[in-house]
C-alpha cells in the first residue's frame, strides 16, 4: 500500500466500523505517549518530549496510523519514542499480533508547517515519494511505505530493524569488545551492497522520473525538483575561501569579463559545484535523451543520506536493510566515494570510524563506478564532489559543537582534491588553487 491521502480517523461515538469504539481508541493512545514521555530521554540537541504540542502530534499521528489498511482494527499495545530532532519526531508503535501482518511501525512526522509543500530541503515530501521510488530501485532494502498524510506531514514506514540488527556505523567505531574474525569487513560488505544496488539502478528508470514528477507538482517553486537538497550551503562555504572577491552576484549590468579574476574564479568555480548537485535539471524532468553515456554512468538516485548509520546488518549474509530518505535525489556517484574516503565526516563518529581504505576504497569505486575508468574529467568531477562535501560542512559546524573538525575535515578534503588530481592527471589549475585554500587552516 502506498500513499493513503489524507485520511483522518472519527473521533466521535458516532462512527464505528472498527472493533474499538473511538474513545476507547483514543483514551488507549494519549496513556501510551504518556508512558513513552515517561522513558524517554532525549538526545543532544533533541527537544523535550514533555509538551501539549508533542502530545498533540503523537497522538493525531498514531490515531491516524490505525486507520491504514496492514493495524485497522488492532489495539496499539506500545509507543517508543526514538527521537525528536529539530526537524522531525520519530515513534515506534507496537500493535496486537494478526497472524502474518506487521507487529510494529514506524512513525515520522515533520515540524515545518510548509513540509507538504517545500521539497528544497530534508523533509516530508523527499521521504514520503523518495521510498515509493527506492522500493522499486532496490527492492526490499527501504522500509515499505504503508502511507502518508499531508496535513499532518507524516509517513507510516515499515519497522526495518530485526533481532540482530545493527547499524554499520556501530560496527565502526572502536569497542572494547572483541569482534569475530570478518566482521568489520561484512559490515562494510554491508554498506557496499546497498550502494552497488542503487548504482546499477542508475538514474534512467521510470521511478525516478514519476519522483520528480511527484516533487514539481507538490513544489511548484522548486527550480530543480529531486536535485541535492539545500544546495546553498557549499556555495555559502565556498564564497568564504574567496574574501578577496566580493560574493557570487553579478551586477546585471556588469559582464562577467570585467570582474576582477578571483571574482571570475569564484563564479566559475560555484558553476562546477552546481554541475555536479543540479546536473542539467529544468522544471521538467529531463527526457532520456539528455543522459548522454558518461552522465548515465556517473550519476544515481539514492536516499541522499551516506551515512553508516543508517545502514543494518546481522548475521545473516542476506539481511541488509536501510533507512532514512528524507534526502531522497539523484546525486553523482562521487559523494558516497568521497564521504567514505574523508572517513564519513558527515556522520556522528567522526573521525573514529575505524575503515580499512586500502581495502575499501578500490571495491567502494567498483560498487559506484564499475568498469568506469578513473579518467582526467571523472577525477575533476570527484575533487569538486569533496570541494562541496567540505564547503557544505564548513557552514553545517562553523558555528556548533563541531566547528573544532572543521580543520582535519578541511586538510583532508584538500589532499583528496589533490590525490584525484594527480591521479587523473589533472591540469586543472583553478581546482589546486581551491584545494590550497580549502587545506589553508591555521
Amino acid at each position: 500500500m502506498g500513499d493513503n491521502g489524507s485520511m483522518q480517523v472519527p473521533l466521535s461515538n458516532s462512527s464505528t466500523g472498527d472493533s474499538m469504539a473511538p474513545d476507547s481508541i483514543e483514551s488507549i493512545v494519549t496513556g501510551l505517549i504518556e508512558s513513552a514521555i515517561d522513558t524517554y530521554s532525549p538526545a543532544k540537541n533533541h527537544a523535550p518530549a514533555d509538551s501539549g504540542t508533542f502530545r498533540e502530534d503523537a497522538a493525531q499521528a498514531i490515531l491516524w496510523a490505525c486507520s491504514l489498511t496492514a493495524f485497522t482494527g488492532r489495539e496499539p499495545l506500545a509507543v517508543t519514542i526514538l527521537g525528536t530532532g529539530m526537524r522531525s519526531v520519530v515513534l515506534r508503535v507496537q500493535y496486537e499480533a494478526a497472524g502474518d501482518a506487521p507487529s510494529t511501525m514506524i512513525l515520522k512526522w515533520y515540524r515545518r508547517q510548509d513540509s507538504a509543500k517545500n521539497s528544497g530541503g530534508f523533509g516530508y515530501l523527499r521521504e514520503r515519494h523518495g521510498l515509493v521510488a527506492l522500493g522499486e530501485l532496490a527492492p526490499g532494502v527501504f522500509p515499505h511505505l504503508y502511507g502518508a498524510d499531508d496535513a499532518l506531514r507524516c509517513v507510516a514506514l515499515e519497522d526495518v530493524a530485526f533481532a540482530d540488527a545493527r547499524a554499520v556505523g556501530d560496527a565502526l567505531l572502536p569497542s572494547t569488545t572483541q569482534a569475530p574474525p570478518g566482521y568489520l569487513a561484512f559490515a562494510v560488505d554491508s554498506y557496499l551492497s546497498v550502494w552497488n544496488a542503487l548504482a546499477e539502478a542508475g538514474v534512467m528508470p521510470r521511478a525516478v522520473e514519476r519522483y520528480r514528477k511527484a516533487l514539481a507538482k507538490a513544489d511548484r517553486k522548486a527550480q530543480h525538483p529531486g536535485a541535492m537538497p539545500s544546495p546553498a550551503l557549499a556555495e555559502n562555504g565556498l564564497a568564504s575561501l574567496y574574501p578577496e572577491a566580493d560574493g557570487l552576484q553579478v551586477p546585471e549590468d556588469v559582464e562577467l569579463e570585467e570582474l576582477g579574476e578571483q571574482q571570475q574564479t569564484l563564479i566559475e568555480m560555484a558553476y562546477r559545484f552546481r554541475r555536479v548537485v543540479q546536473p542539467f535539471f529544468t522544471k521538467r524532468p529531463p527526457v532520456p535523451e539528455q543522459f548522454t553515456l558518461n552522465r548515465g554512468q556517473v550519476y544515481m538516485f539514492s536516499s541522499g543520506d551516506f551515512s553508516p548509520h543508517n545502514v543494518l546488518f546481522g548475521s545473516a549474509r542476506d539481511t541488509v536493510r536501510a533507512f532514512d530518505a528524507e534526502g531522497a535525489c539523484i546525486h553523482h556517484r562521487g559523494f558516497p566515494f568521497v564521504e567514505a574516503m574523508l572517513g564519513f565526516p558527515s556522520s556522528p563518529g567522526y573521525p573514529n570510524y575505524e575503515v580499512n581504505r586500502e581495502r575499501t576504497v578500490p571495491r567502494l569505486f567498483a560498487a559506484l563506478f564499475g568498469d568506469t575508468p578513473l579518467d582526467t574529467h571523472l577525477a575533476e568531477d570527484l575533487a569538486v564532489c569533496a570541494a562541496v562535501t567540505a564547503c557544505t560542512l564548513m557552514e553545517l559546524y562553523s558555528h556548533g559543537e563541531r566547528a573544532h573538525l572543521l580543520g582535519r575535515i578541511r586538510r583532508q578534503s584538500a589532499e583528496l582534491m589533490m590525490l584525484l588530481l594527480r591521479t587523473g592527471d589533472s591540469k586543472d589549475t583553478a581546482l589546486v588553487d581551491l584545494a590550497k585554500r580549502l587545506g589553508n587552516v591555521k
